[in-house]
């Protein structure tokens, strides 16, 4: 919008007279004036920090509408951010982060060299130990074992082709993703897998019998294909998801204290050691990595345990470590904690495509307390 058009709405907005389309207009209007920031969003019960927020829009909108002489701190109004919270939202590089509860100290930041976000990056371990970079390997077909073909899409999928007149003998491959790193593949029944950063699933290359077996580690979500004749089953460290098809996320990292294995769309089971439960959509099974086996079922947010392959991070009354553990796979950062850890939970999303600029903003603007060594560690204080 042109400085005429700017001065009237902020006239009528400082006035208190602003319809809703024009305070929208305004926040659009801010936060393209603030891209090279990251805005955080509070949730409205805060309401010292809100006004600081608003206060600084105040500012903003006298600088570019009011000559040089006129002030720049004017009293502060309420503001209804909740109304506005759909539009503050999704700023800059598409960020939210907000609800936190604990007091801030001074950030100490550190020149660093560049920290970048995680991509396609994965290994392929065929039948005979010959380890594929399918980072750097061209599309079109890769290997032939057995009676399958293994190609590489022009979308950087892997896809099995299995030609079931052709005789031959079962062999297993592995594919591994890096820290950093994710990847999909097609596996030969169909199912479609990503898999999170350091993770990986091994697999047939042709599902013989009544079976279809694969274990995995870290984190995979699965869109299995039907077939009533043969379940489909997920095995990792002592526990087992059996399904005919569906669409679930498993959540099996080792620095987790849960294996949690989320439902979206039709029903799986469970089992772990000698309990066995169903999952309807909707709801996550959290078994123990401890000594001690649980199988807990709880009602959850399904697309929060999806959003990682969806672009995105979703954290709901997250604490630090939970939050840390998240960002340094995807980014392949070291995390450490120079005393105890500090207090406080997070909810909101953080998109997955950050520059090391906004990755290290959000932290500070969530009152993170920390620095940067050697490049890829991040040091947190109290």
């Amino acid at each position: 919008m042109n400085t005429n058009e700017l001065a009237l709405l902020s006239k009528k907005y400082l006035a208190g007279v602003a319809s809703e389309e024009e305070k929208e207009q305004l926040l659009q209007w801010y936060n393209a004036y603030d891209e090279h920031s990251l805005t955080v969003h509070l949730q409205a019960d805060d309401s010292e920090t809100e006004a600081r927020l608003e206060a600084r829009m105040r500012q903003r909108l006298y600088a570019a509408t009011r000559p040089a002489a006129m002030p720049k701190l004017v009293p502060v109004q309420r503001f209804n951010w909740k109304v506005a919270a759909a539009a503050l939202l999704l700023i800059s590089a598409g960020i939210g982060f907000y609800a936190w509860q604990y007091r801030p100290k001074a950030v100490l930041v550190e020149k660093v060299q560049p920290i970048l976000p995680g991509g396609d990056k994965a290994t392929l371990t065929l039948a005979d130990g010959t380890v594929v970079n399918l980072d750097s390997v061209g599309t079109g077909v890769l290997t032939v074992q057995g009676n399958t073909k293994v190609e590489k899409t022009t979308h950087g999928q892997i896809v099995y082709q299995h030609n079931e007149s052709a005789a031959a003998g079962v062999t297993y491959n592995v594919l591994r993703t890096p820290r950093g790193g994710q990847y999909k593949i097609t596996l030969p029944d169909g199912t479609d897998v990503w898999l999170n950063a350091n993770s990986s699933i091994t697999y047939p290359t042709a599902f013989a019998g009544k079976e279809r077996n694969v274990s995995i580690t870290g984190e995979a979500y699965f869109e299995v294909a039907s077939d009533a004749e043969r379940a489909f089953t997920v095995k990792v460290n002592r526990l087992e998801v059996l399904v005919l098809g569906t669409h679930f996320n498993i959540n099996a990292y080792a620095d987790e204290s849960t294996i949690n294995t989320t439902l979206l769309e039709g029903a799986v089971l469970v089992r772990a050691g000698s309990t066995a439960k169903l999952l309807m959509p909707g709801k996550q099974s959290r078994v123990s990595q401890t000594g001690a086996i649980t199988n807990e079922v709880t009602k959850v947010e399904a697309s929060n345990a999806i959003a990682w392959k969806n672009g995105y991070f979703s954290f709901e009354d997250a604490d630090i470590p939970t939050v840390m553990r998240q960002l340094s796979r995807w980014y392949n950062i070291e995390v450490r904690y120079s005393d105890k850890v500090p207090e406080g939970t997070f909810t909101g999303e953080i998109g997955r495509s950050l520059t090391q600029e906004q990755l290290l903003k959000v932290l500070s603007q969530a009152k993170i307390n920390f620095k940067v060594e050697d490049g890829r560690r991040i040091i947190i204080y109290p």
